[in-house]
């Protein structure tokens, strides 16, 4: 693949599907893969039907002509690839990859592509470039045995080697001394090198393979290829943007020329240089390596990109200080103008704003609580406004059986009350995640707008403390009863009253809110399927995220309003809302899917002017289309709370299978729909999954 190598892909080219009955088509890719038949092996015509059939034929036209093909089959999650040929005078011009990105693109929710090709092809390089990796090699069944690569595509569906995105707090690439360290036993570094794989980095750490080392790995010759290859099978696989790495080895080289005129001068300088692009343009924040000489030569200008270029042992020694200096990074608050991050040792001057007057706090007392907290190792997060202003701070640590919560504290500004039960919400989700059944506030100088807002959101009062459960169980009645009993013996607090099969829907309906995510089936508190256009969904529930902001007073708040139509099914308060995401048109970013669950407060029929301005602040609604929906002037508002939305997407064809298997609609609702109990948990089950 050498002719016009390095131009652009030409406007004119199209892809196309055929199916079995467009012969022309089917002819054009038999004529390519018959002329490259050296190097793709036979391939039965009818395997080029069956696949139009499949549509897993892809043809790549310049005009009239066909330039390329891709052939491949779907099996096990995975998209398996047989063919991948292009016109010898249209290779070079990223043909390949455009195949290869469509499809990627239309079997997303595949777990990645599988290609198998014989290493003395010599074609290692160009796999790399299309953002496949070496998954392991075996000897082919010709008779001379030759090697054969099993590479991969990764399309970052998470899987039992997965880490928890939420956990990580330093992705770090390593290059091919460390992976030789911790593939070669008795090298000078292996020990340190090894420290990388310390249990108590685990979830922590994670250790990146990028381009640049798949090409150090194809480069090798000898037994270790194999072994290299087979370490860095527990290693996650990155891929950069090609003009992203471009730009920034442009960039690399004119920075470092001063230092080292005739850089890169060979081969492992050129693959050096490539090791920091990558790791740069993948975002990544370390570059973990040996080389004293490409830490001197690159290591200054590359902090310039946030990558830190250093020894394992640094890593290990300053893995603290890297997490924290990760974290740091200001995060959105549920997309709006506000962010969150770990407040730093030298901002304790800067929380004046929060000290709790009304309780005598002095300035000192704050700042020494901080330090203090900071001394244990707690987790200290600030929330700073769209001004900068620091506006919110909490501190946690865990124990035993709960999630203690040392430091709640909200400025006494606009959306003060809005914010501090936003933050409880979120101690909530911190609870749940960390499998602890309870939250402990034990800030002897909580602020008021928390302290109400906390006694609001179920907590009581005990030996100085609010306390609340965070019972993570799905189940009856009794099956509840039974973990939040235990947890309070855990904690040396009194047991909760007995619960009772068969309870109305309000009672559970509270009591889902204040031991919130508890979710009682043998209840009878009804749940809806409510339907959501993709781009209202966007900006009422935050999914898909948008590049532009919500709202602050949108996004912060924990209950919001769908305004809808006053016909049809009327939901019944207090229930249960799972939301069904349509998919959108030409810039959907998501397919259609359930995506979250909420409780359904209240429903209000107004006027369409009385509900807007009632409501205009928690919906995403102008007046116009509100009065669209309406039926003689009368529209219908649904007043939900406490939204969670699924880290994992309920599709369509999910959907059905758990419908036919539990009872209910098997079609997309148009309307609210009401579904059974049975059918209820098992979506929720999935989408929690």
């Amino acid at each position: 693949m050498s002719a016009k190598r390095g131009t652009e892909i030409p406007e004119s080219i199209r892809l196309a599907r055929p199916d079995s009955r467009d012969s022309a088509a089917i002819d054009a890719a038999i004529q390519l893969g018959n002329a490259a038949r050296s190097t793709l092996g036979h391939m039965p015509f009818s395997g080029y039907s069956d696949a139009a059939d499949n549509r897993t034929l892809l043809l790549a036209y310049a005009g009239d002509l066909a330039v390329g093909y891709a052939l491949y089959a779907l099996a096990r999650r995975r998209v398996r690839l047989s063919h991948l040929c292009v016109d010898p005078t249209w290779r070079g011009t990223g043909i390949a990859r455009l195949l290869v990105e469509d499809i990627s693109e239309r079997h997303s929710d595949h777990l990645g592509i599988s290609a198998r090709c014989r290493r003395d092809y010599d074609l290692g390089e160009m796999w790399i470039r299309l953002g496949f990796a070496q998954r392991g090699e075996r000897r082919g069944r010709g008779a001379k045995g030759e090697i054969l690569i099993d590479w991969w595509r990764d399309h970052g569906h998470p899987n039992l080697l997965s880490v928890d995105a939420d956990t990580v707090l330093v992705r770090a690439a390593i290059d091919m001394n460390v992976l030789r360290d911790l593939t070669e036993p008795g090298r000078t570094n292996a020990d340190e090198s090894y420290a990388l794989l310390a249990p108590h980095l685990v979830g922590l750490l994670e250790i990146i393979r990028t381009a640049a080392l798949n090409t150090e790995i194809d480069r090798m010759d000898s037994d270790l290829r194999t072994r290299c290859t087979e370490r860095a099978q527990g290693f996650t696989a990155v891929r950069s943007d090609p003009s992203t790495r471009g730009e920034v080895i442009a960039q690399l080289r004119q920075h470092t020329r001063p230092l080292v005129a005739a850089n890169p001068k060979d081969r492992q300088d050129l693959l050096d240089l490539q090791h920091v692009a990558e790791a740069i343009a993948a975002g990544l924040n370390v570059l973990v390596t040996n080389d004293r000489e490409l830490t001197r030569i690159y290591g200054g200008i590359a902090e310039r990109y946030g990558l830190r270029i250093m020894r394992p042992a640094d890593v290990v020694t300053h893995i603290d200080e890297l997490a924290h200096a990760e974290s740091y990074r200001p995060a959105s608050l549920h997309d709006t103008g506000y962010v969150e991050r770990r407040l730093r040792s030298g901002e304790n001057q800067t929380v004046e704003t929060l000290r709790n007057h009304t309780t005598g706090e002095r300035p000192r007392d704050l700042q020494n609580t901080l330090t203090s907290l900071a001394t244990i190792g707690a987790q200290r997060l600030g929330v700073f406004q769209p001004s900068g202003e620091l506006v919110a701070a909490y501190a946690t640590t865990r124990t035993a059986g709960a999630l203690q919560v040392p430091l709640l504290r909200v400025a006494n500004r606009p959306l003060a009350d809005t914010l501090a039960r936003q933050l409880l919400f979120r101690l909530r989700e911190s609870a749940r995640d960390a499998a602890l059944p309870m939250i402990q506030i034990a800030d002897s100088h909580l602020s008021p707008q928390a302290q109400l807002a906390a006694l609001n959101d179920g907590f009581q009062e005990a030996a100085d403390t609010l306390y609340c459960y965070v019972i993570d169980t799905l189940g009856t009645a009794s099956d509840i009863e039974r973990v939040a009993s235990s947890a309070a013996r855990v904690a040396g607090l009194p047991e909760p009253a007995p619960l009772r099969s068969g309870m109305p829907a309000v009672a559970a309906a509270e009591l889902e809110r204040i031991w919130w995510p508890t979710k009682i089936l043998d209840s009878e508190l009804p749940t809806y399927l409510i339907p959501i256009q993709q781009p209202y969904s966007s900006q009422l529930l935050g999914v898909p995220a948008s590049f532009l902001p919500r709202q602050d007073v949108l996004g912060i708040s924990r209950e919001h309003v769908y305004y809808r139509s006053p016909g049809g099914t009327r939901p019944q308060a207090p229930a249960r809302l799972l939301w069904y995401m349509s998919k959108g048109g030409q810039t959907t970013q998501q397919p259609a899917a359930i995506i979250a669950c909420s409780q359904l407060d209240s429903v209000i029929t107004a006027p369409a002017d009385e509900l807007y301005d009632r409501f205009q602040h928690l919906g995403v609604w102008d007046r116009n289309t509100v009065h669209q929906a309406a039926r003689d002037g009368i529209a219908q508002a649904l007043r939900f709370t406490n939204t969670e939305i699924f880290p994992r997407l309920i599709l369509r064809q999910t959907i059905r299978r758990l419908a036919l298997e539990h009872g209910g609609p098997v079609n997309p609702p148009q309307q609210p729909t009401r579904i059974p109990a049975a059918l209820f948990a098992a979506l929720y089950q999935e989408g929690r999954a």
